[in-house]
């Protein structure tokens, strides 16, 4: 009984080998059919819509790329890739051909993690740190940062600022924008009208912040009155407000 188990299992090795290198050689040999269409698919899509596939199919024509009527085995999936990263709404871009005769895309989209606006523009930097130009297609609900924001900082320290805003519930629905007076000195606006909170630089900020959270709910009632101004926190264990 375990001899024939063990031919069985074997055969099975054989077969799925047998097939798979079948399909290996029939995926790499040469085809001179024409490739009879291109589909372009944004994964992401019912996430958000940065880019339609419309839009990417026309950046593959204008780069003369299209592979509809031409030999499938002279057509470059590498090429449609590269030429597809060069949009720079893309994160990701997939191409191969099938067996059915046509090209199938597939490209994922950049999602933006905070806003700036400073005195080099106003832009985007997206979660893999990276600069990300605006685009009147983007609407997202993410930290704003305003002032005086290089570069260098927005996708270092303020980008780990902003990340930690938007994981936190409570101060995500609160805070409308970050104002960067100088990397010492951040202020912190509120949606609901209350004061601003200065931070003063980002060290402890988690702690600051969670202080300022219990003075608010223990006195609930007090500060709905909106009888601040504004909340200084730059001194450690301490929320000094101002009216």
């Amino acid at each position: 009984m375990k001899i024939k188990t063990i031919i069985a299992l074997v055969s099975a090795v054989v077969v799925v080998s047998a097939m798979s290198v079948a399909a290996f050689w029939a995926s790499h040999r040469p085809d001179p059919s024409p490739c009879a269409w291109l589909r372009v698919e944004v994964a992401d899509s019912l996430d958000r819509r940065f880019v339609e596939s419309d839009e990417l199919r026309r950046l593959i024509a204008r780069e003369g790329l299209l592979p509809e009527g031409q030999p499938m085995d002279e057509i470059s999936c590498q090429a449609i890739e590269d030429c597809l990263l060069k949009h720079d709404m893309v994160r990701t871009a997939e191409c191969f051909k099938t067996y059915q005769g046509g090209v199938r895309v597939r490209v994922t989209q950049r999602v933006p993690a905070l806003y700036v606006m400073s005195s080099e523009g106003a832009y985007y930097v997206d979660k893999d740190r990276q600069i990300m130009p605006v685009r009147r297609t983007i609407e997202v609900d993410v930290p704003t940062f305003k002032g005086a924001v290089g570069k260098r900082a927005a996708t270092e320290e303020y980008f780990d600022f902003a990340k930690w805003i938007s994981s936190d519930r409570y101060w995500h629905s609160r805070i409308q924008h970050v104002q960067v007076v100088h990397p010492k000195h951040l202020v912190l606006h509120q949606e609901d009208g209350m004061g601003k909170i200065i931070l003063g630089d980002l060290s402890q900020y988690e702690q600051k912040l969670d202080k300022l959270q219990k003075v608010y709910t223990k006195e609930a009632d007090y500060m709905n009155d909106k009888n601040y101004r504004e909340f200084d926190l730059r001194y450690k264990g301490q929320v000094i407000g101002r009216k």
